[in-house]
């Protein structure tokens, strides 16, 4: 049975295998002890109290870094055009660049990965504009991308952060200027630009008449974007089942439009056309601000696009006209507002804190590169599937004599010292170091040393 204490007969080296982490593990040591925060720590921090300030947070720091580099992984997958420089490159910089607007480097990957799918060359900036519309607004990272990808789309922008950026300022001191809630007013935007967009209405226009009717009815989002949509499709003469708009309705809009002398319709270049439906607004809006409030022709105009929220919204912004005004000037003066009201969500506590765990994260992965843990692991995994065998074939009293002869065989990894040289580092610790941070899933991994 001496045998078992230097070579197994199961193909695995022990005392090599066991060479193979020490070494290890001194790398790892070393690594830690030339680190500045260690260094500087450990001048103030007694063994316990060194002990108890860095477990929790390196045991942290490593699930971190380990979500960034799966989500590495994954946007691998979904851009071949990059190099492994290029991801290591955007792991590097993720970091400092989440710390901008006070969000964990797993948010701006977690952004990249969702550009990258939705087709984006320049992925990582059109992160970091989501990032900062997340930090801004308080939105959910999904919504601010649906927020991005809907006006780049809308508008034809072709990607360009800097005509995304115009309007995503617009947005933003719009809502901020207006008591407006930017989140409300982001998805009901999102939820409406295809269709403004497509009738010729501007970035700013669209804006402006959903944050006057939000502003005025304190209606939601998804309420605001279904009355405005209403509301244009009678103005464009436009048929909808299932709003129940029809032949009828439309006539009877038309009509009730009439009777405030405007018209719907223009003549553009020989040829009847419907106009542009702001500025048949506009022209409602004149007439309709003059009208008494017992008036029949308000009370027709109101009924004639369906009444209820839609009324609401519609005499919202025609009895609000300089309120829109005003919106369309702020809209115009808002350059730079998005990133200025990020860093105030930045600065904040939760920001700061996050900020502070990025450079934390981010030291533990320039001290350890991931070709050195998972080296350890491997190692580990050898062993330790070994001894599993070794157990059911010689019961519990060979497992004993076996165990004796493998952390015999480590017996020089019971003395590695961090941080000043005085915290022992040993292989019981790294072993329950692994299991916490769920060490049977790479138990089940194929690849091992």
């Amino acid at each position: 049975m001496s045998n078992y204490n230097e070579k197994i007969i199961l193909g695995v080296d022990l005392q090599k295998s066991a060479a193979q982490i020490n070494a290890d593990l001194k790398k790892l040591q070393s690594r830690l002890n030339q680190s500045p925060v260690v260094k500087s720590l450990s001048r103030w921090l007694s063994v316990d109290s060194a002990t108890a300030f860095f477990t929790p947070r390196l045991k942290e720091a490593v699930s971190d870094l380990k979500e960034v580099d799966r989500l590495l992984t994954q946007i691998s997958k979904t851009n071949a055009r990059l190099s492994a420089s290029d991801l290591k490159e955007i792991g590097s910089s993720s970091f400092d660049i989440a710390g901008k607007y006070g969000k964990n480097a797993a948010d701006y990957l977690s952004a990249v990965r969702e550009a990258s799918l939705a087709g984006y060359k320049n992925a990582a900036d059109i992160a970091e504009l989501s990032l900062a519309l997340q930090s801004a607004g308080g939105m959910s990272a999904e919504l601010a991308n649906q927020s991005i990808i809907a006006a780049d789309k809308a508008y034809r922008l072709g990607g360009s952060v800097e005509k995304l950026s115009e309007i995503l300022d617009g947005n933003s001191y719009i809502a901020n200027r207006n008591n407006v809630n930017l989140t409300e007013l982001a998805e009901a935007i999102a939820a409406t630009e295809a269709r403004t967009s497509a009738l010729g209405i501007k970035a700013d226009e669209t804006a402006a008449a959903l944050g006057t009717m939000m502003s005025v009815t304190h209606q939601g989002g998804s309420e605001a974007a279904e009355a405005f949509q209403s509301i244009l499709l009678y103005m464009q003469q436009i048929t909808d089942t299932e709003r129940g708009i029809d032949f009828g309705s439309l006539s009877d809009c038309e009509a009730a439009c009439s009777a405030l002398n405007v018209s719907l319709k223009e003549t553009r270049n020989g040829v009847l056309a419907l106009r542009n439906p702001m500025e048949v607004i506009q022209d409602l809006a004149a007439e309709y601000s003059g009208l008494a409030s017992g008036d029949s022709r308000k009370t027709s105009l109101l009924s004639s696009v369906g009444g209820g929220e839609n009324a609401r919204a519609l005499d919202a912004i025609l009895q609000n006209y300089d309120l829109y005004r005003e919106m369309l000037q702020e809209y115009a003066n808002s350059a730079g507002f998005l990133n200025a009201e990020a860093k105030k969500t930045a600065d904040s506590w939760e920001g700061s804190l996050n900020r502070i765990g990025n450079t934390w994260n981010a030291t533990i992965g320039n001290i350890v590169d991931s070709d050195l843990v998972v080296s350890i692991i491997n190692s580990l995994n050898s062993l330790l599937t070994v001894l599993d065998n070794v157990t059911d074939k010689l019961g519990p009293l060979g497992s004993i004599g076996t165990g004796i002869g493998l952390f015999t065989g480590l017996k020089n990894v019971g003395s590695p010292k961090m941080f000043g040289h005085k915290i022992v580092l040993n292989i019981p610790t790294v072993c329950r170091f692994c299991r916490i941070r769920q060490f049977k899933t790479y138990r089940l991994c194929d690849t091992q040393v």
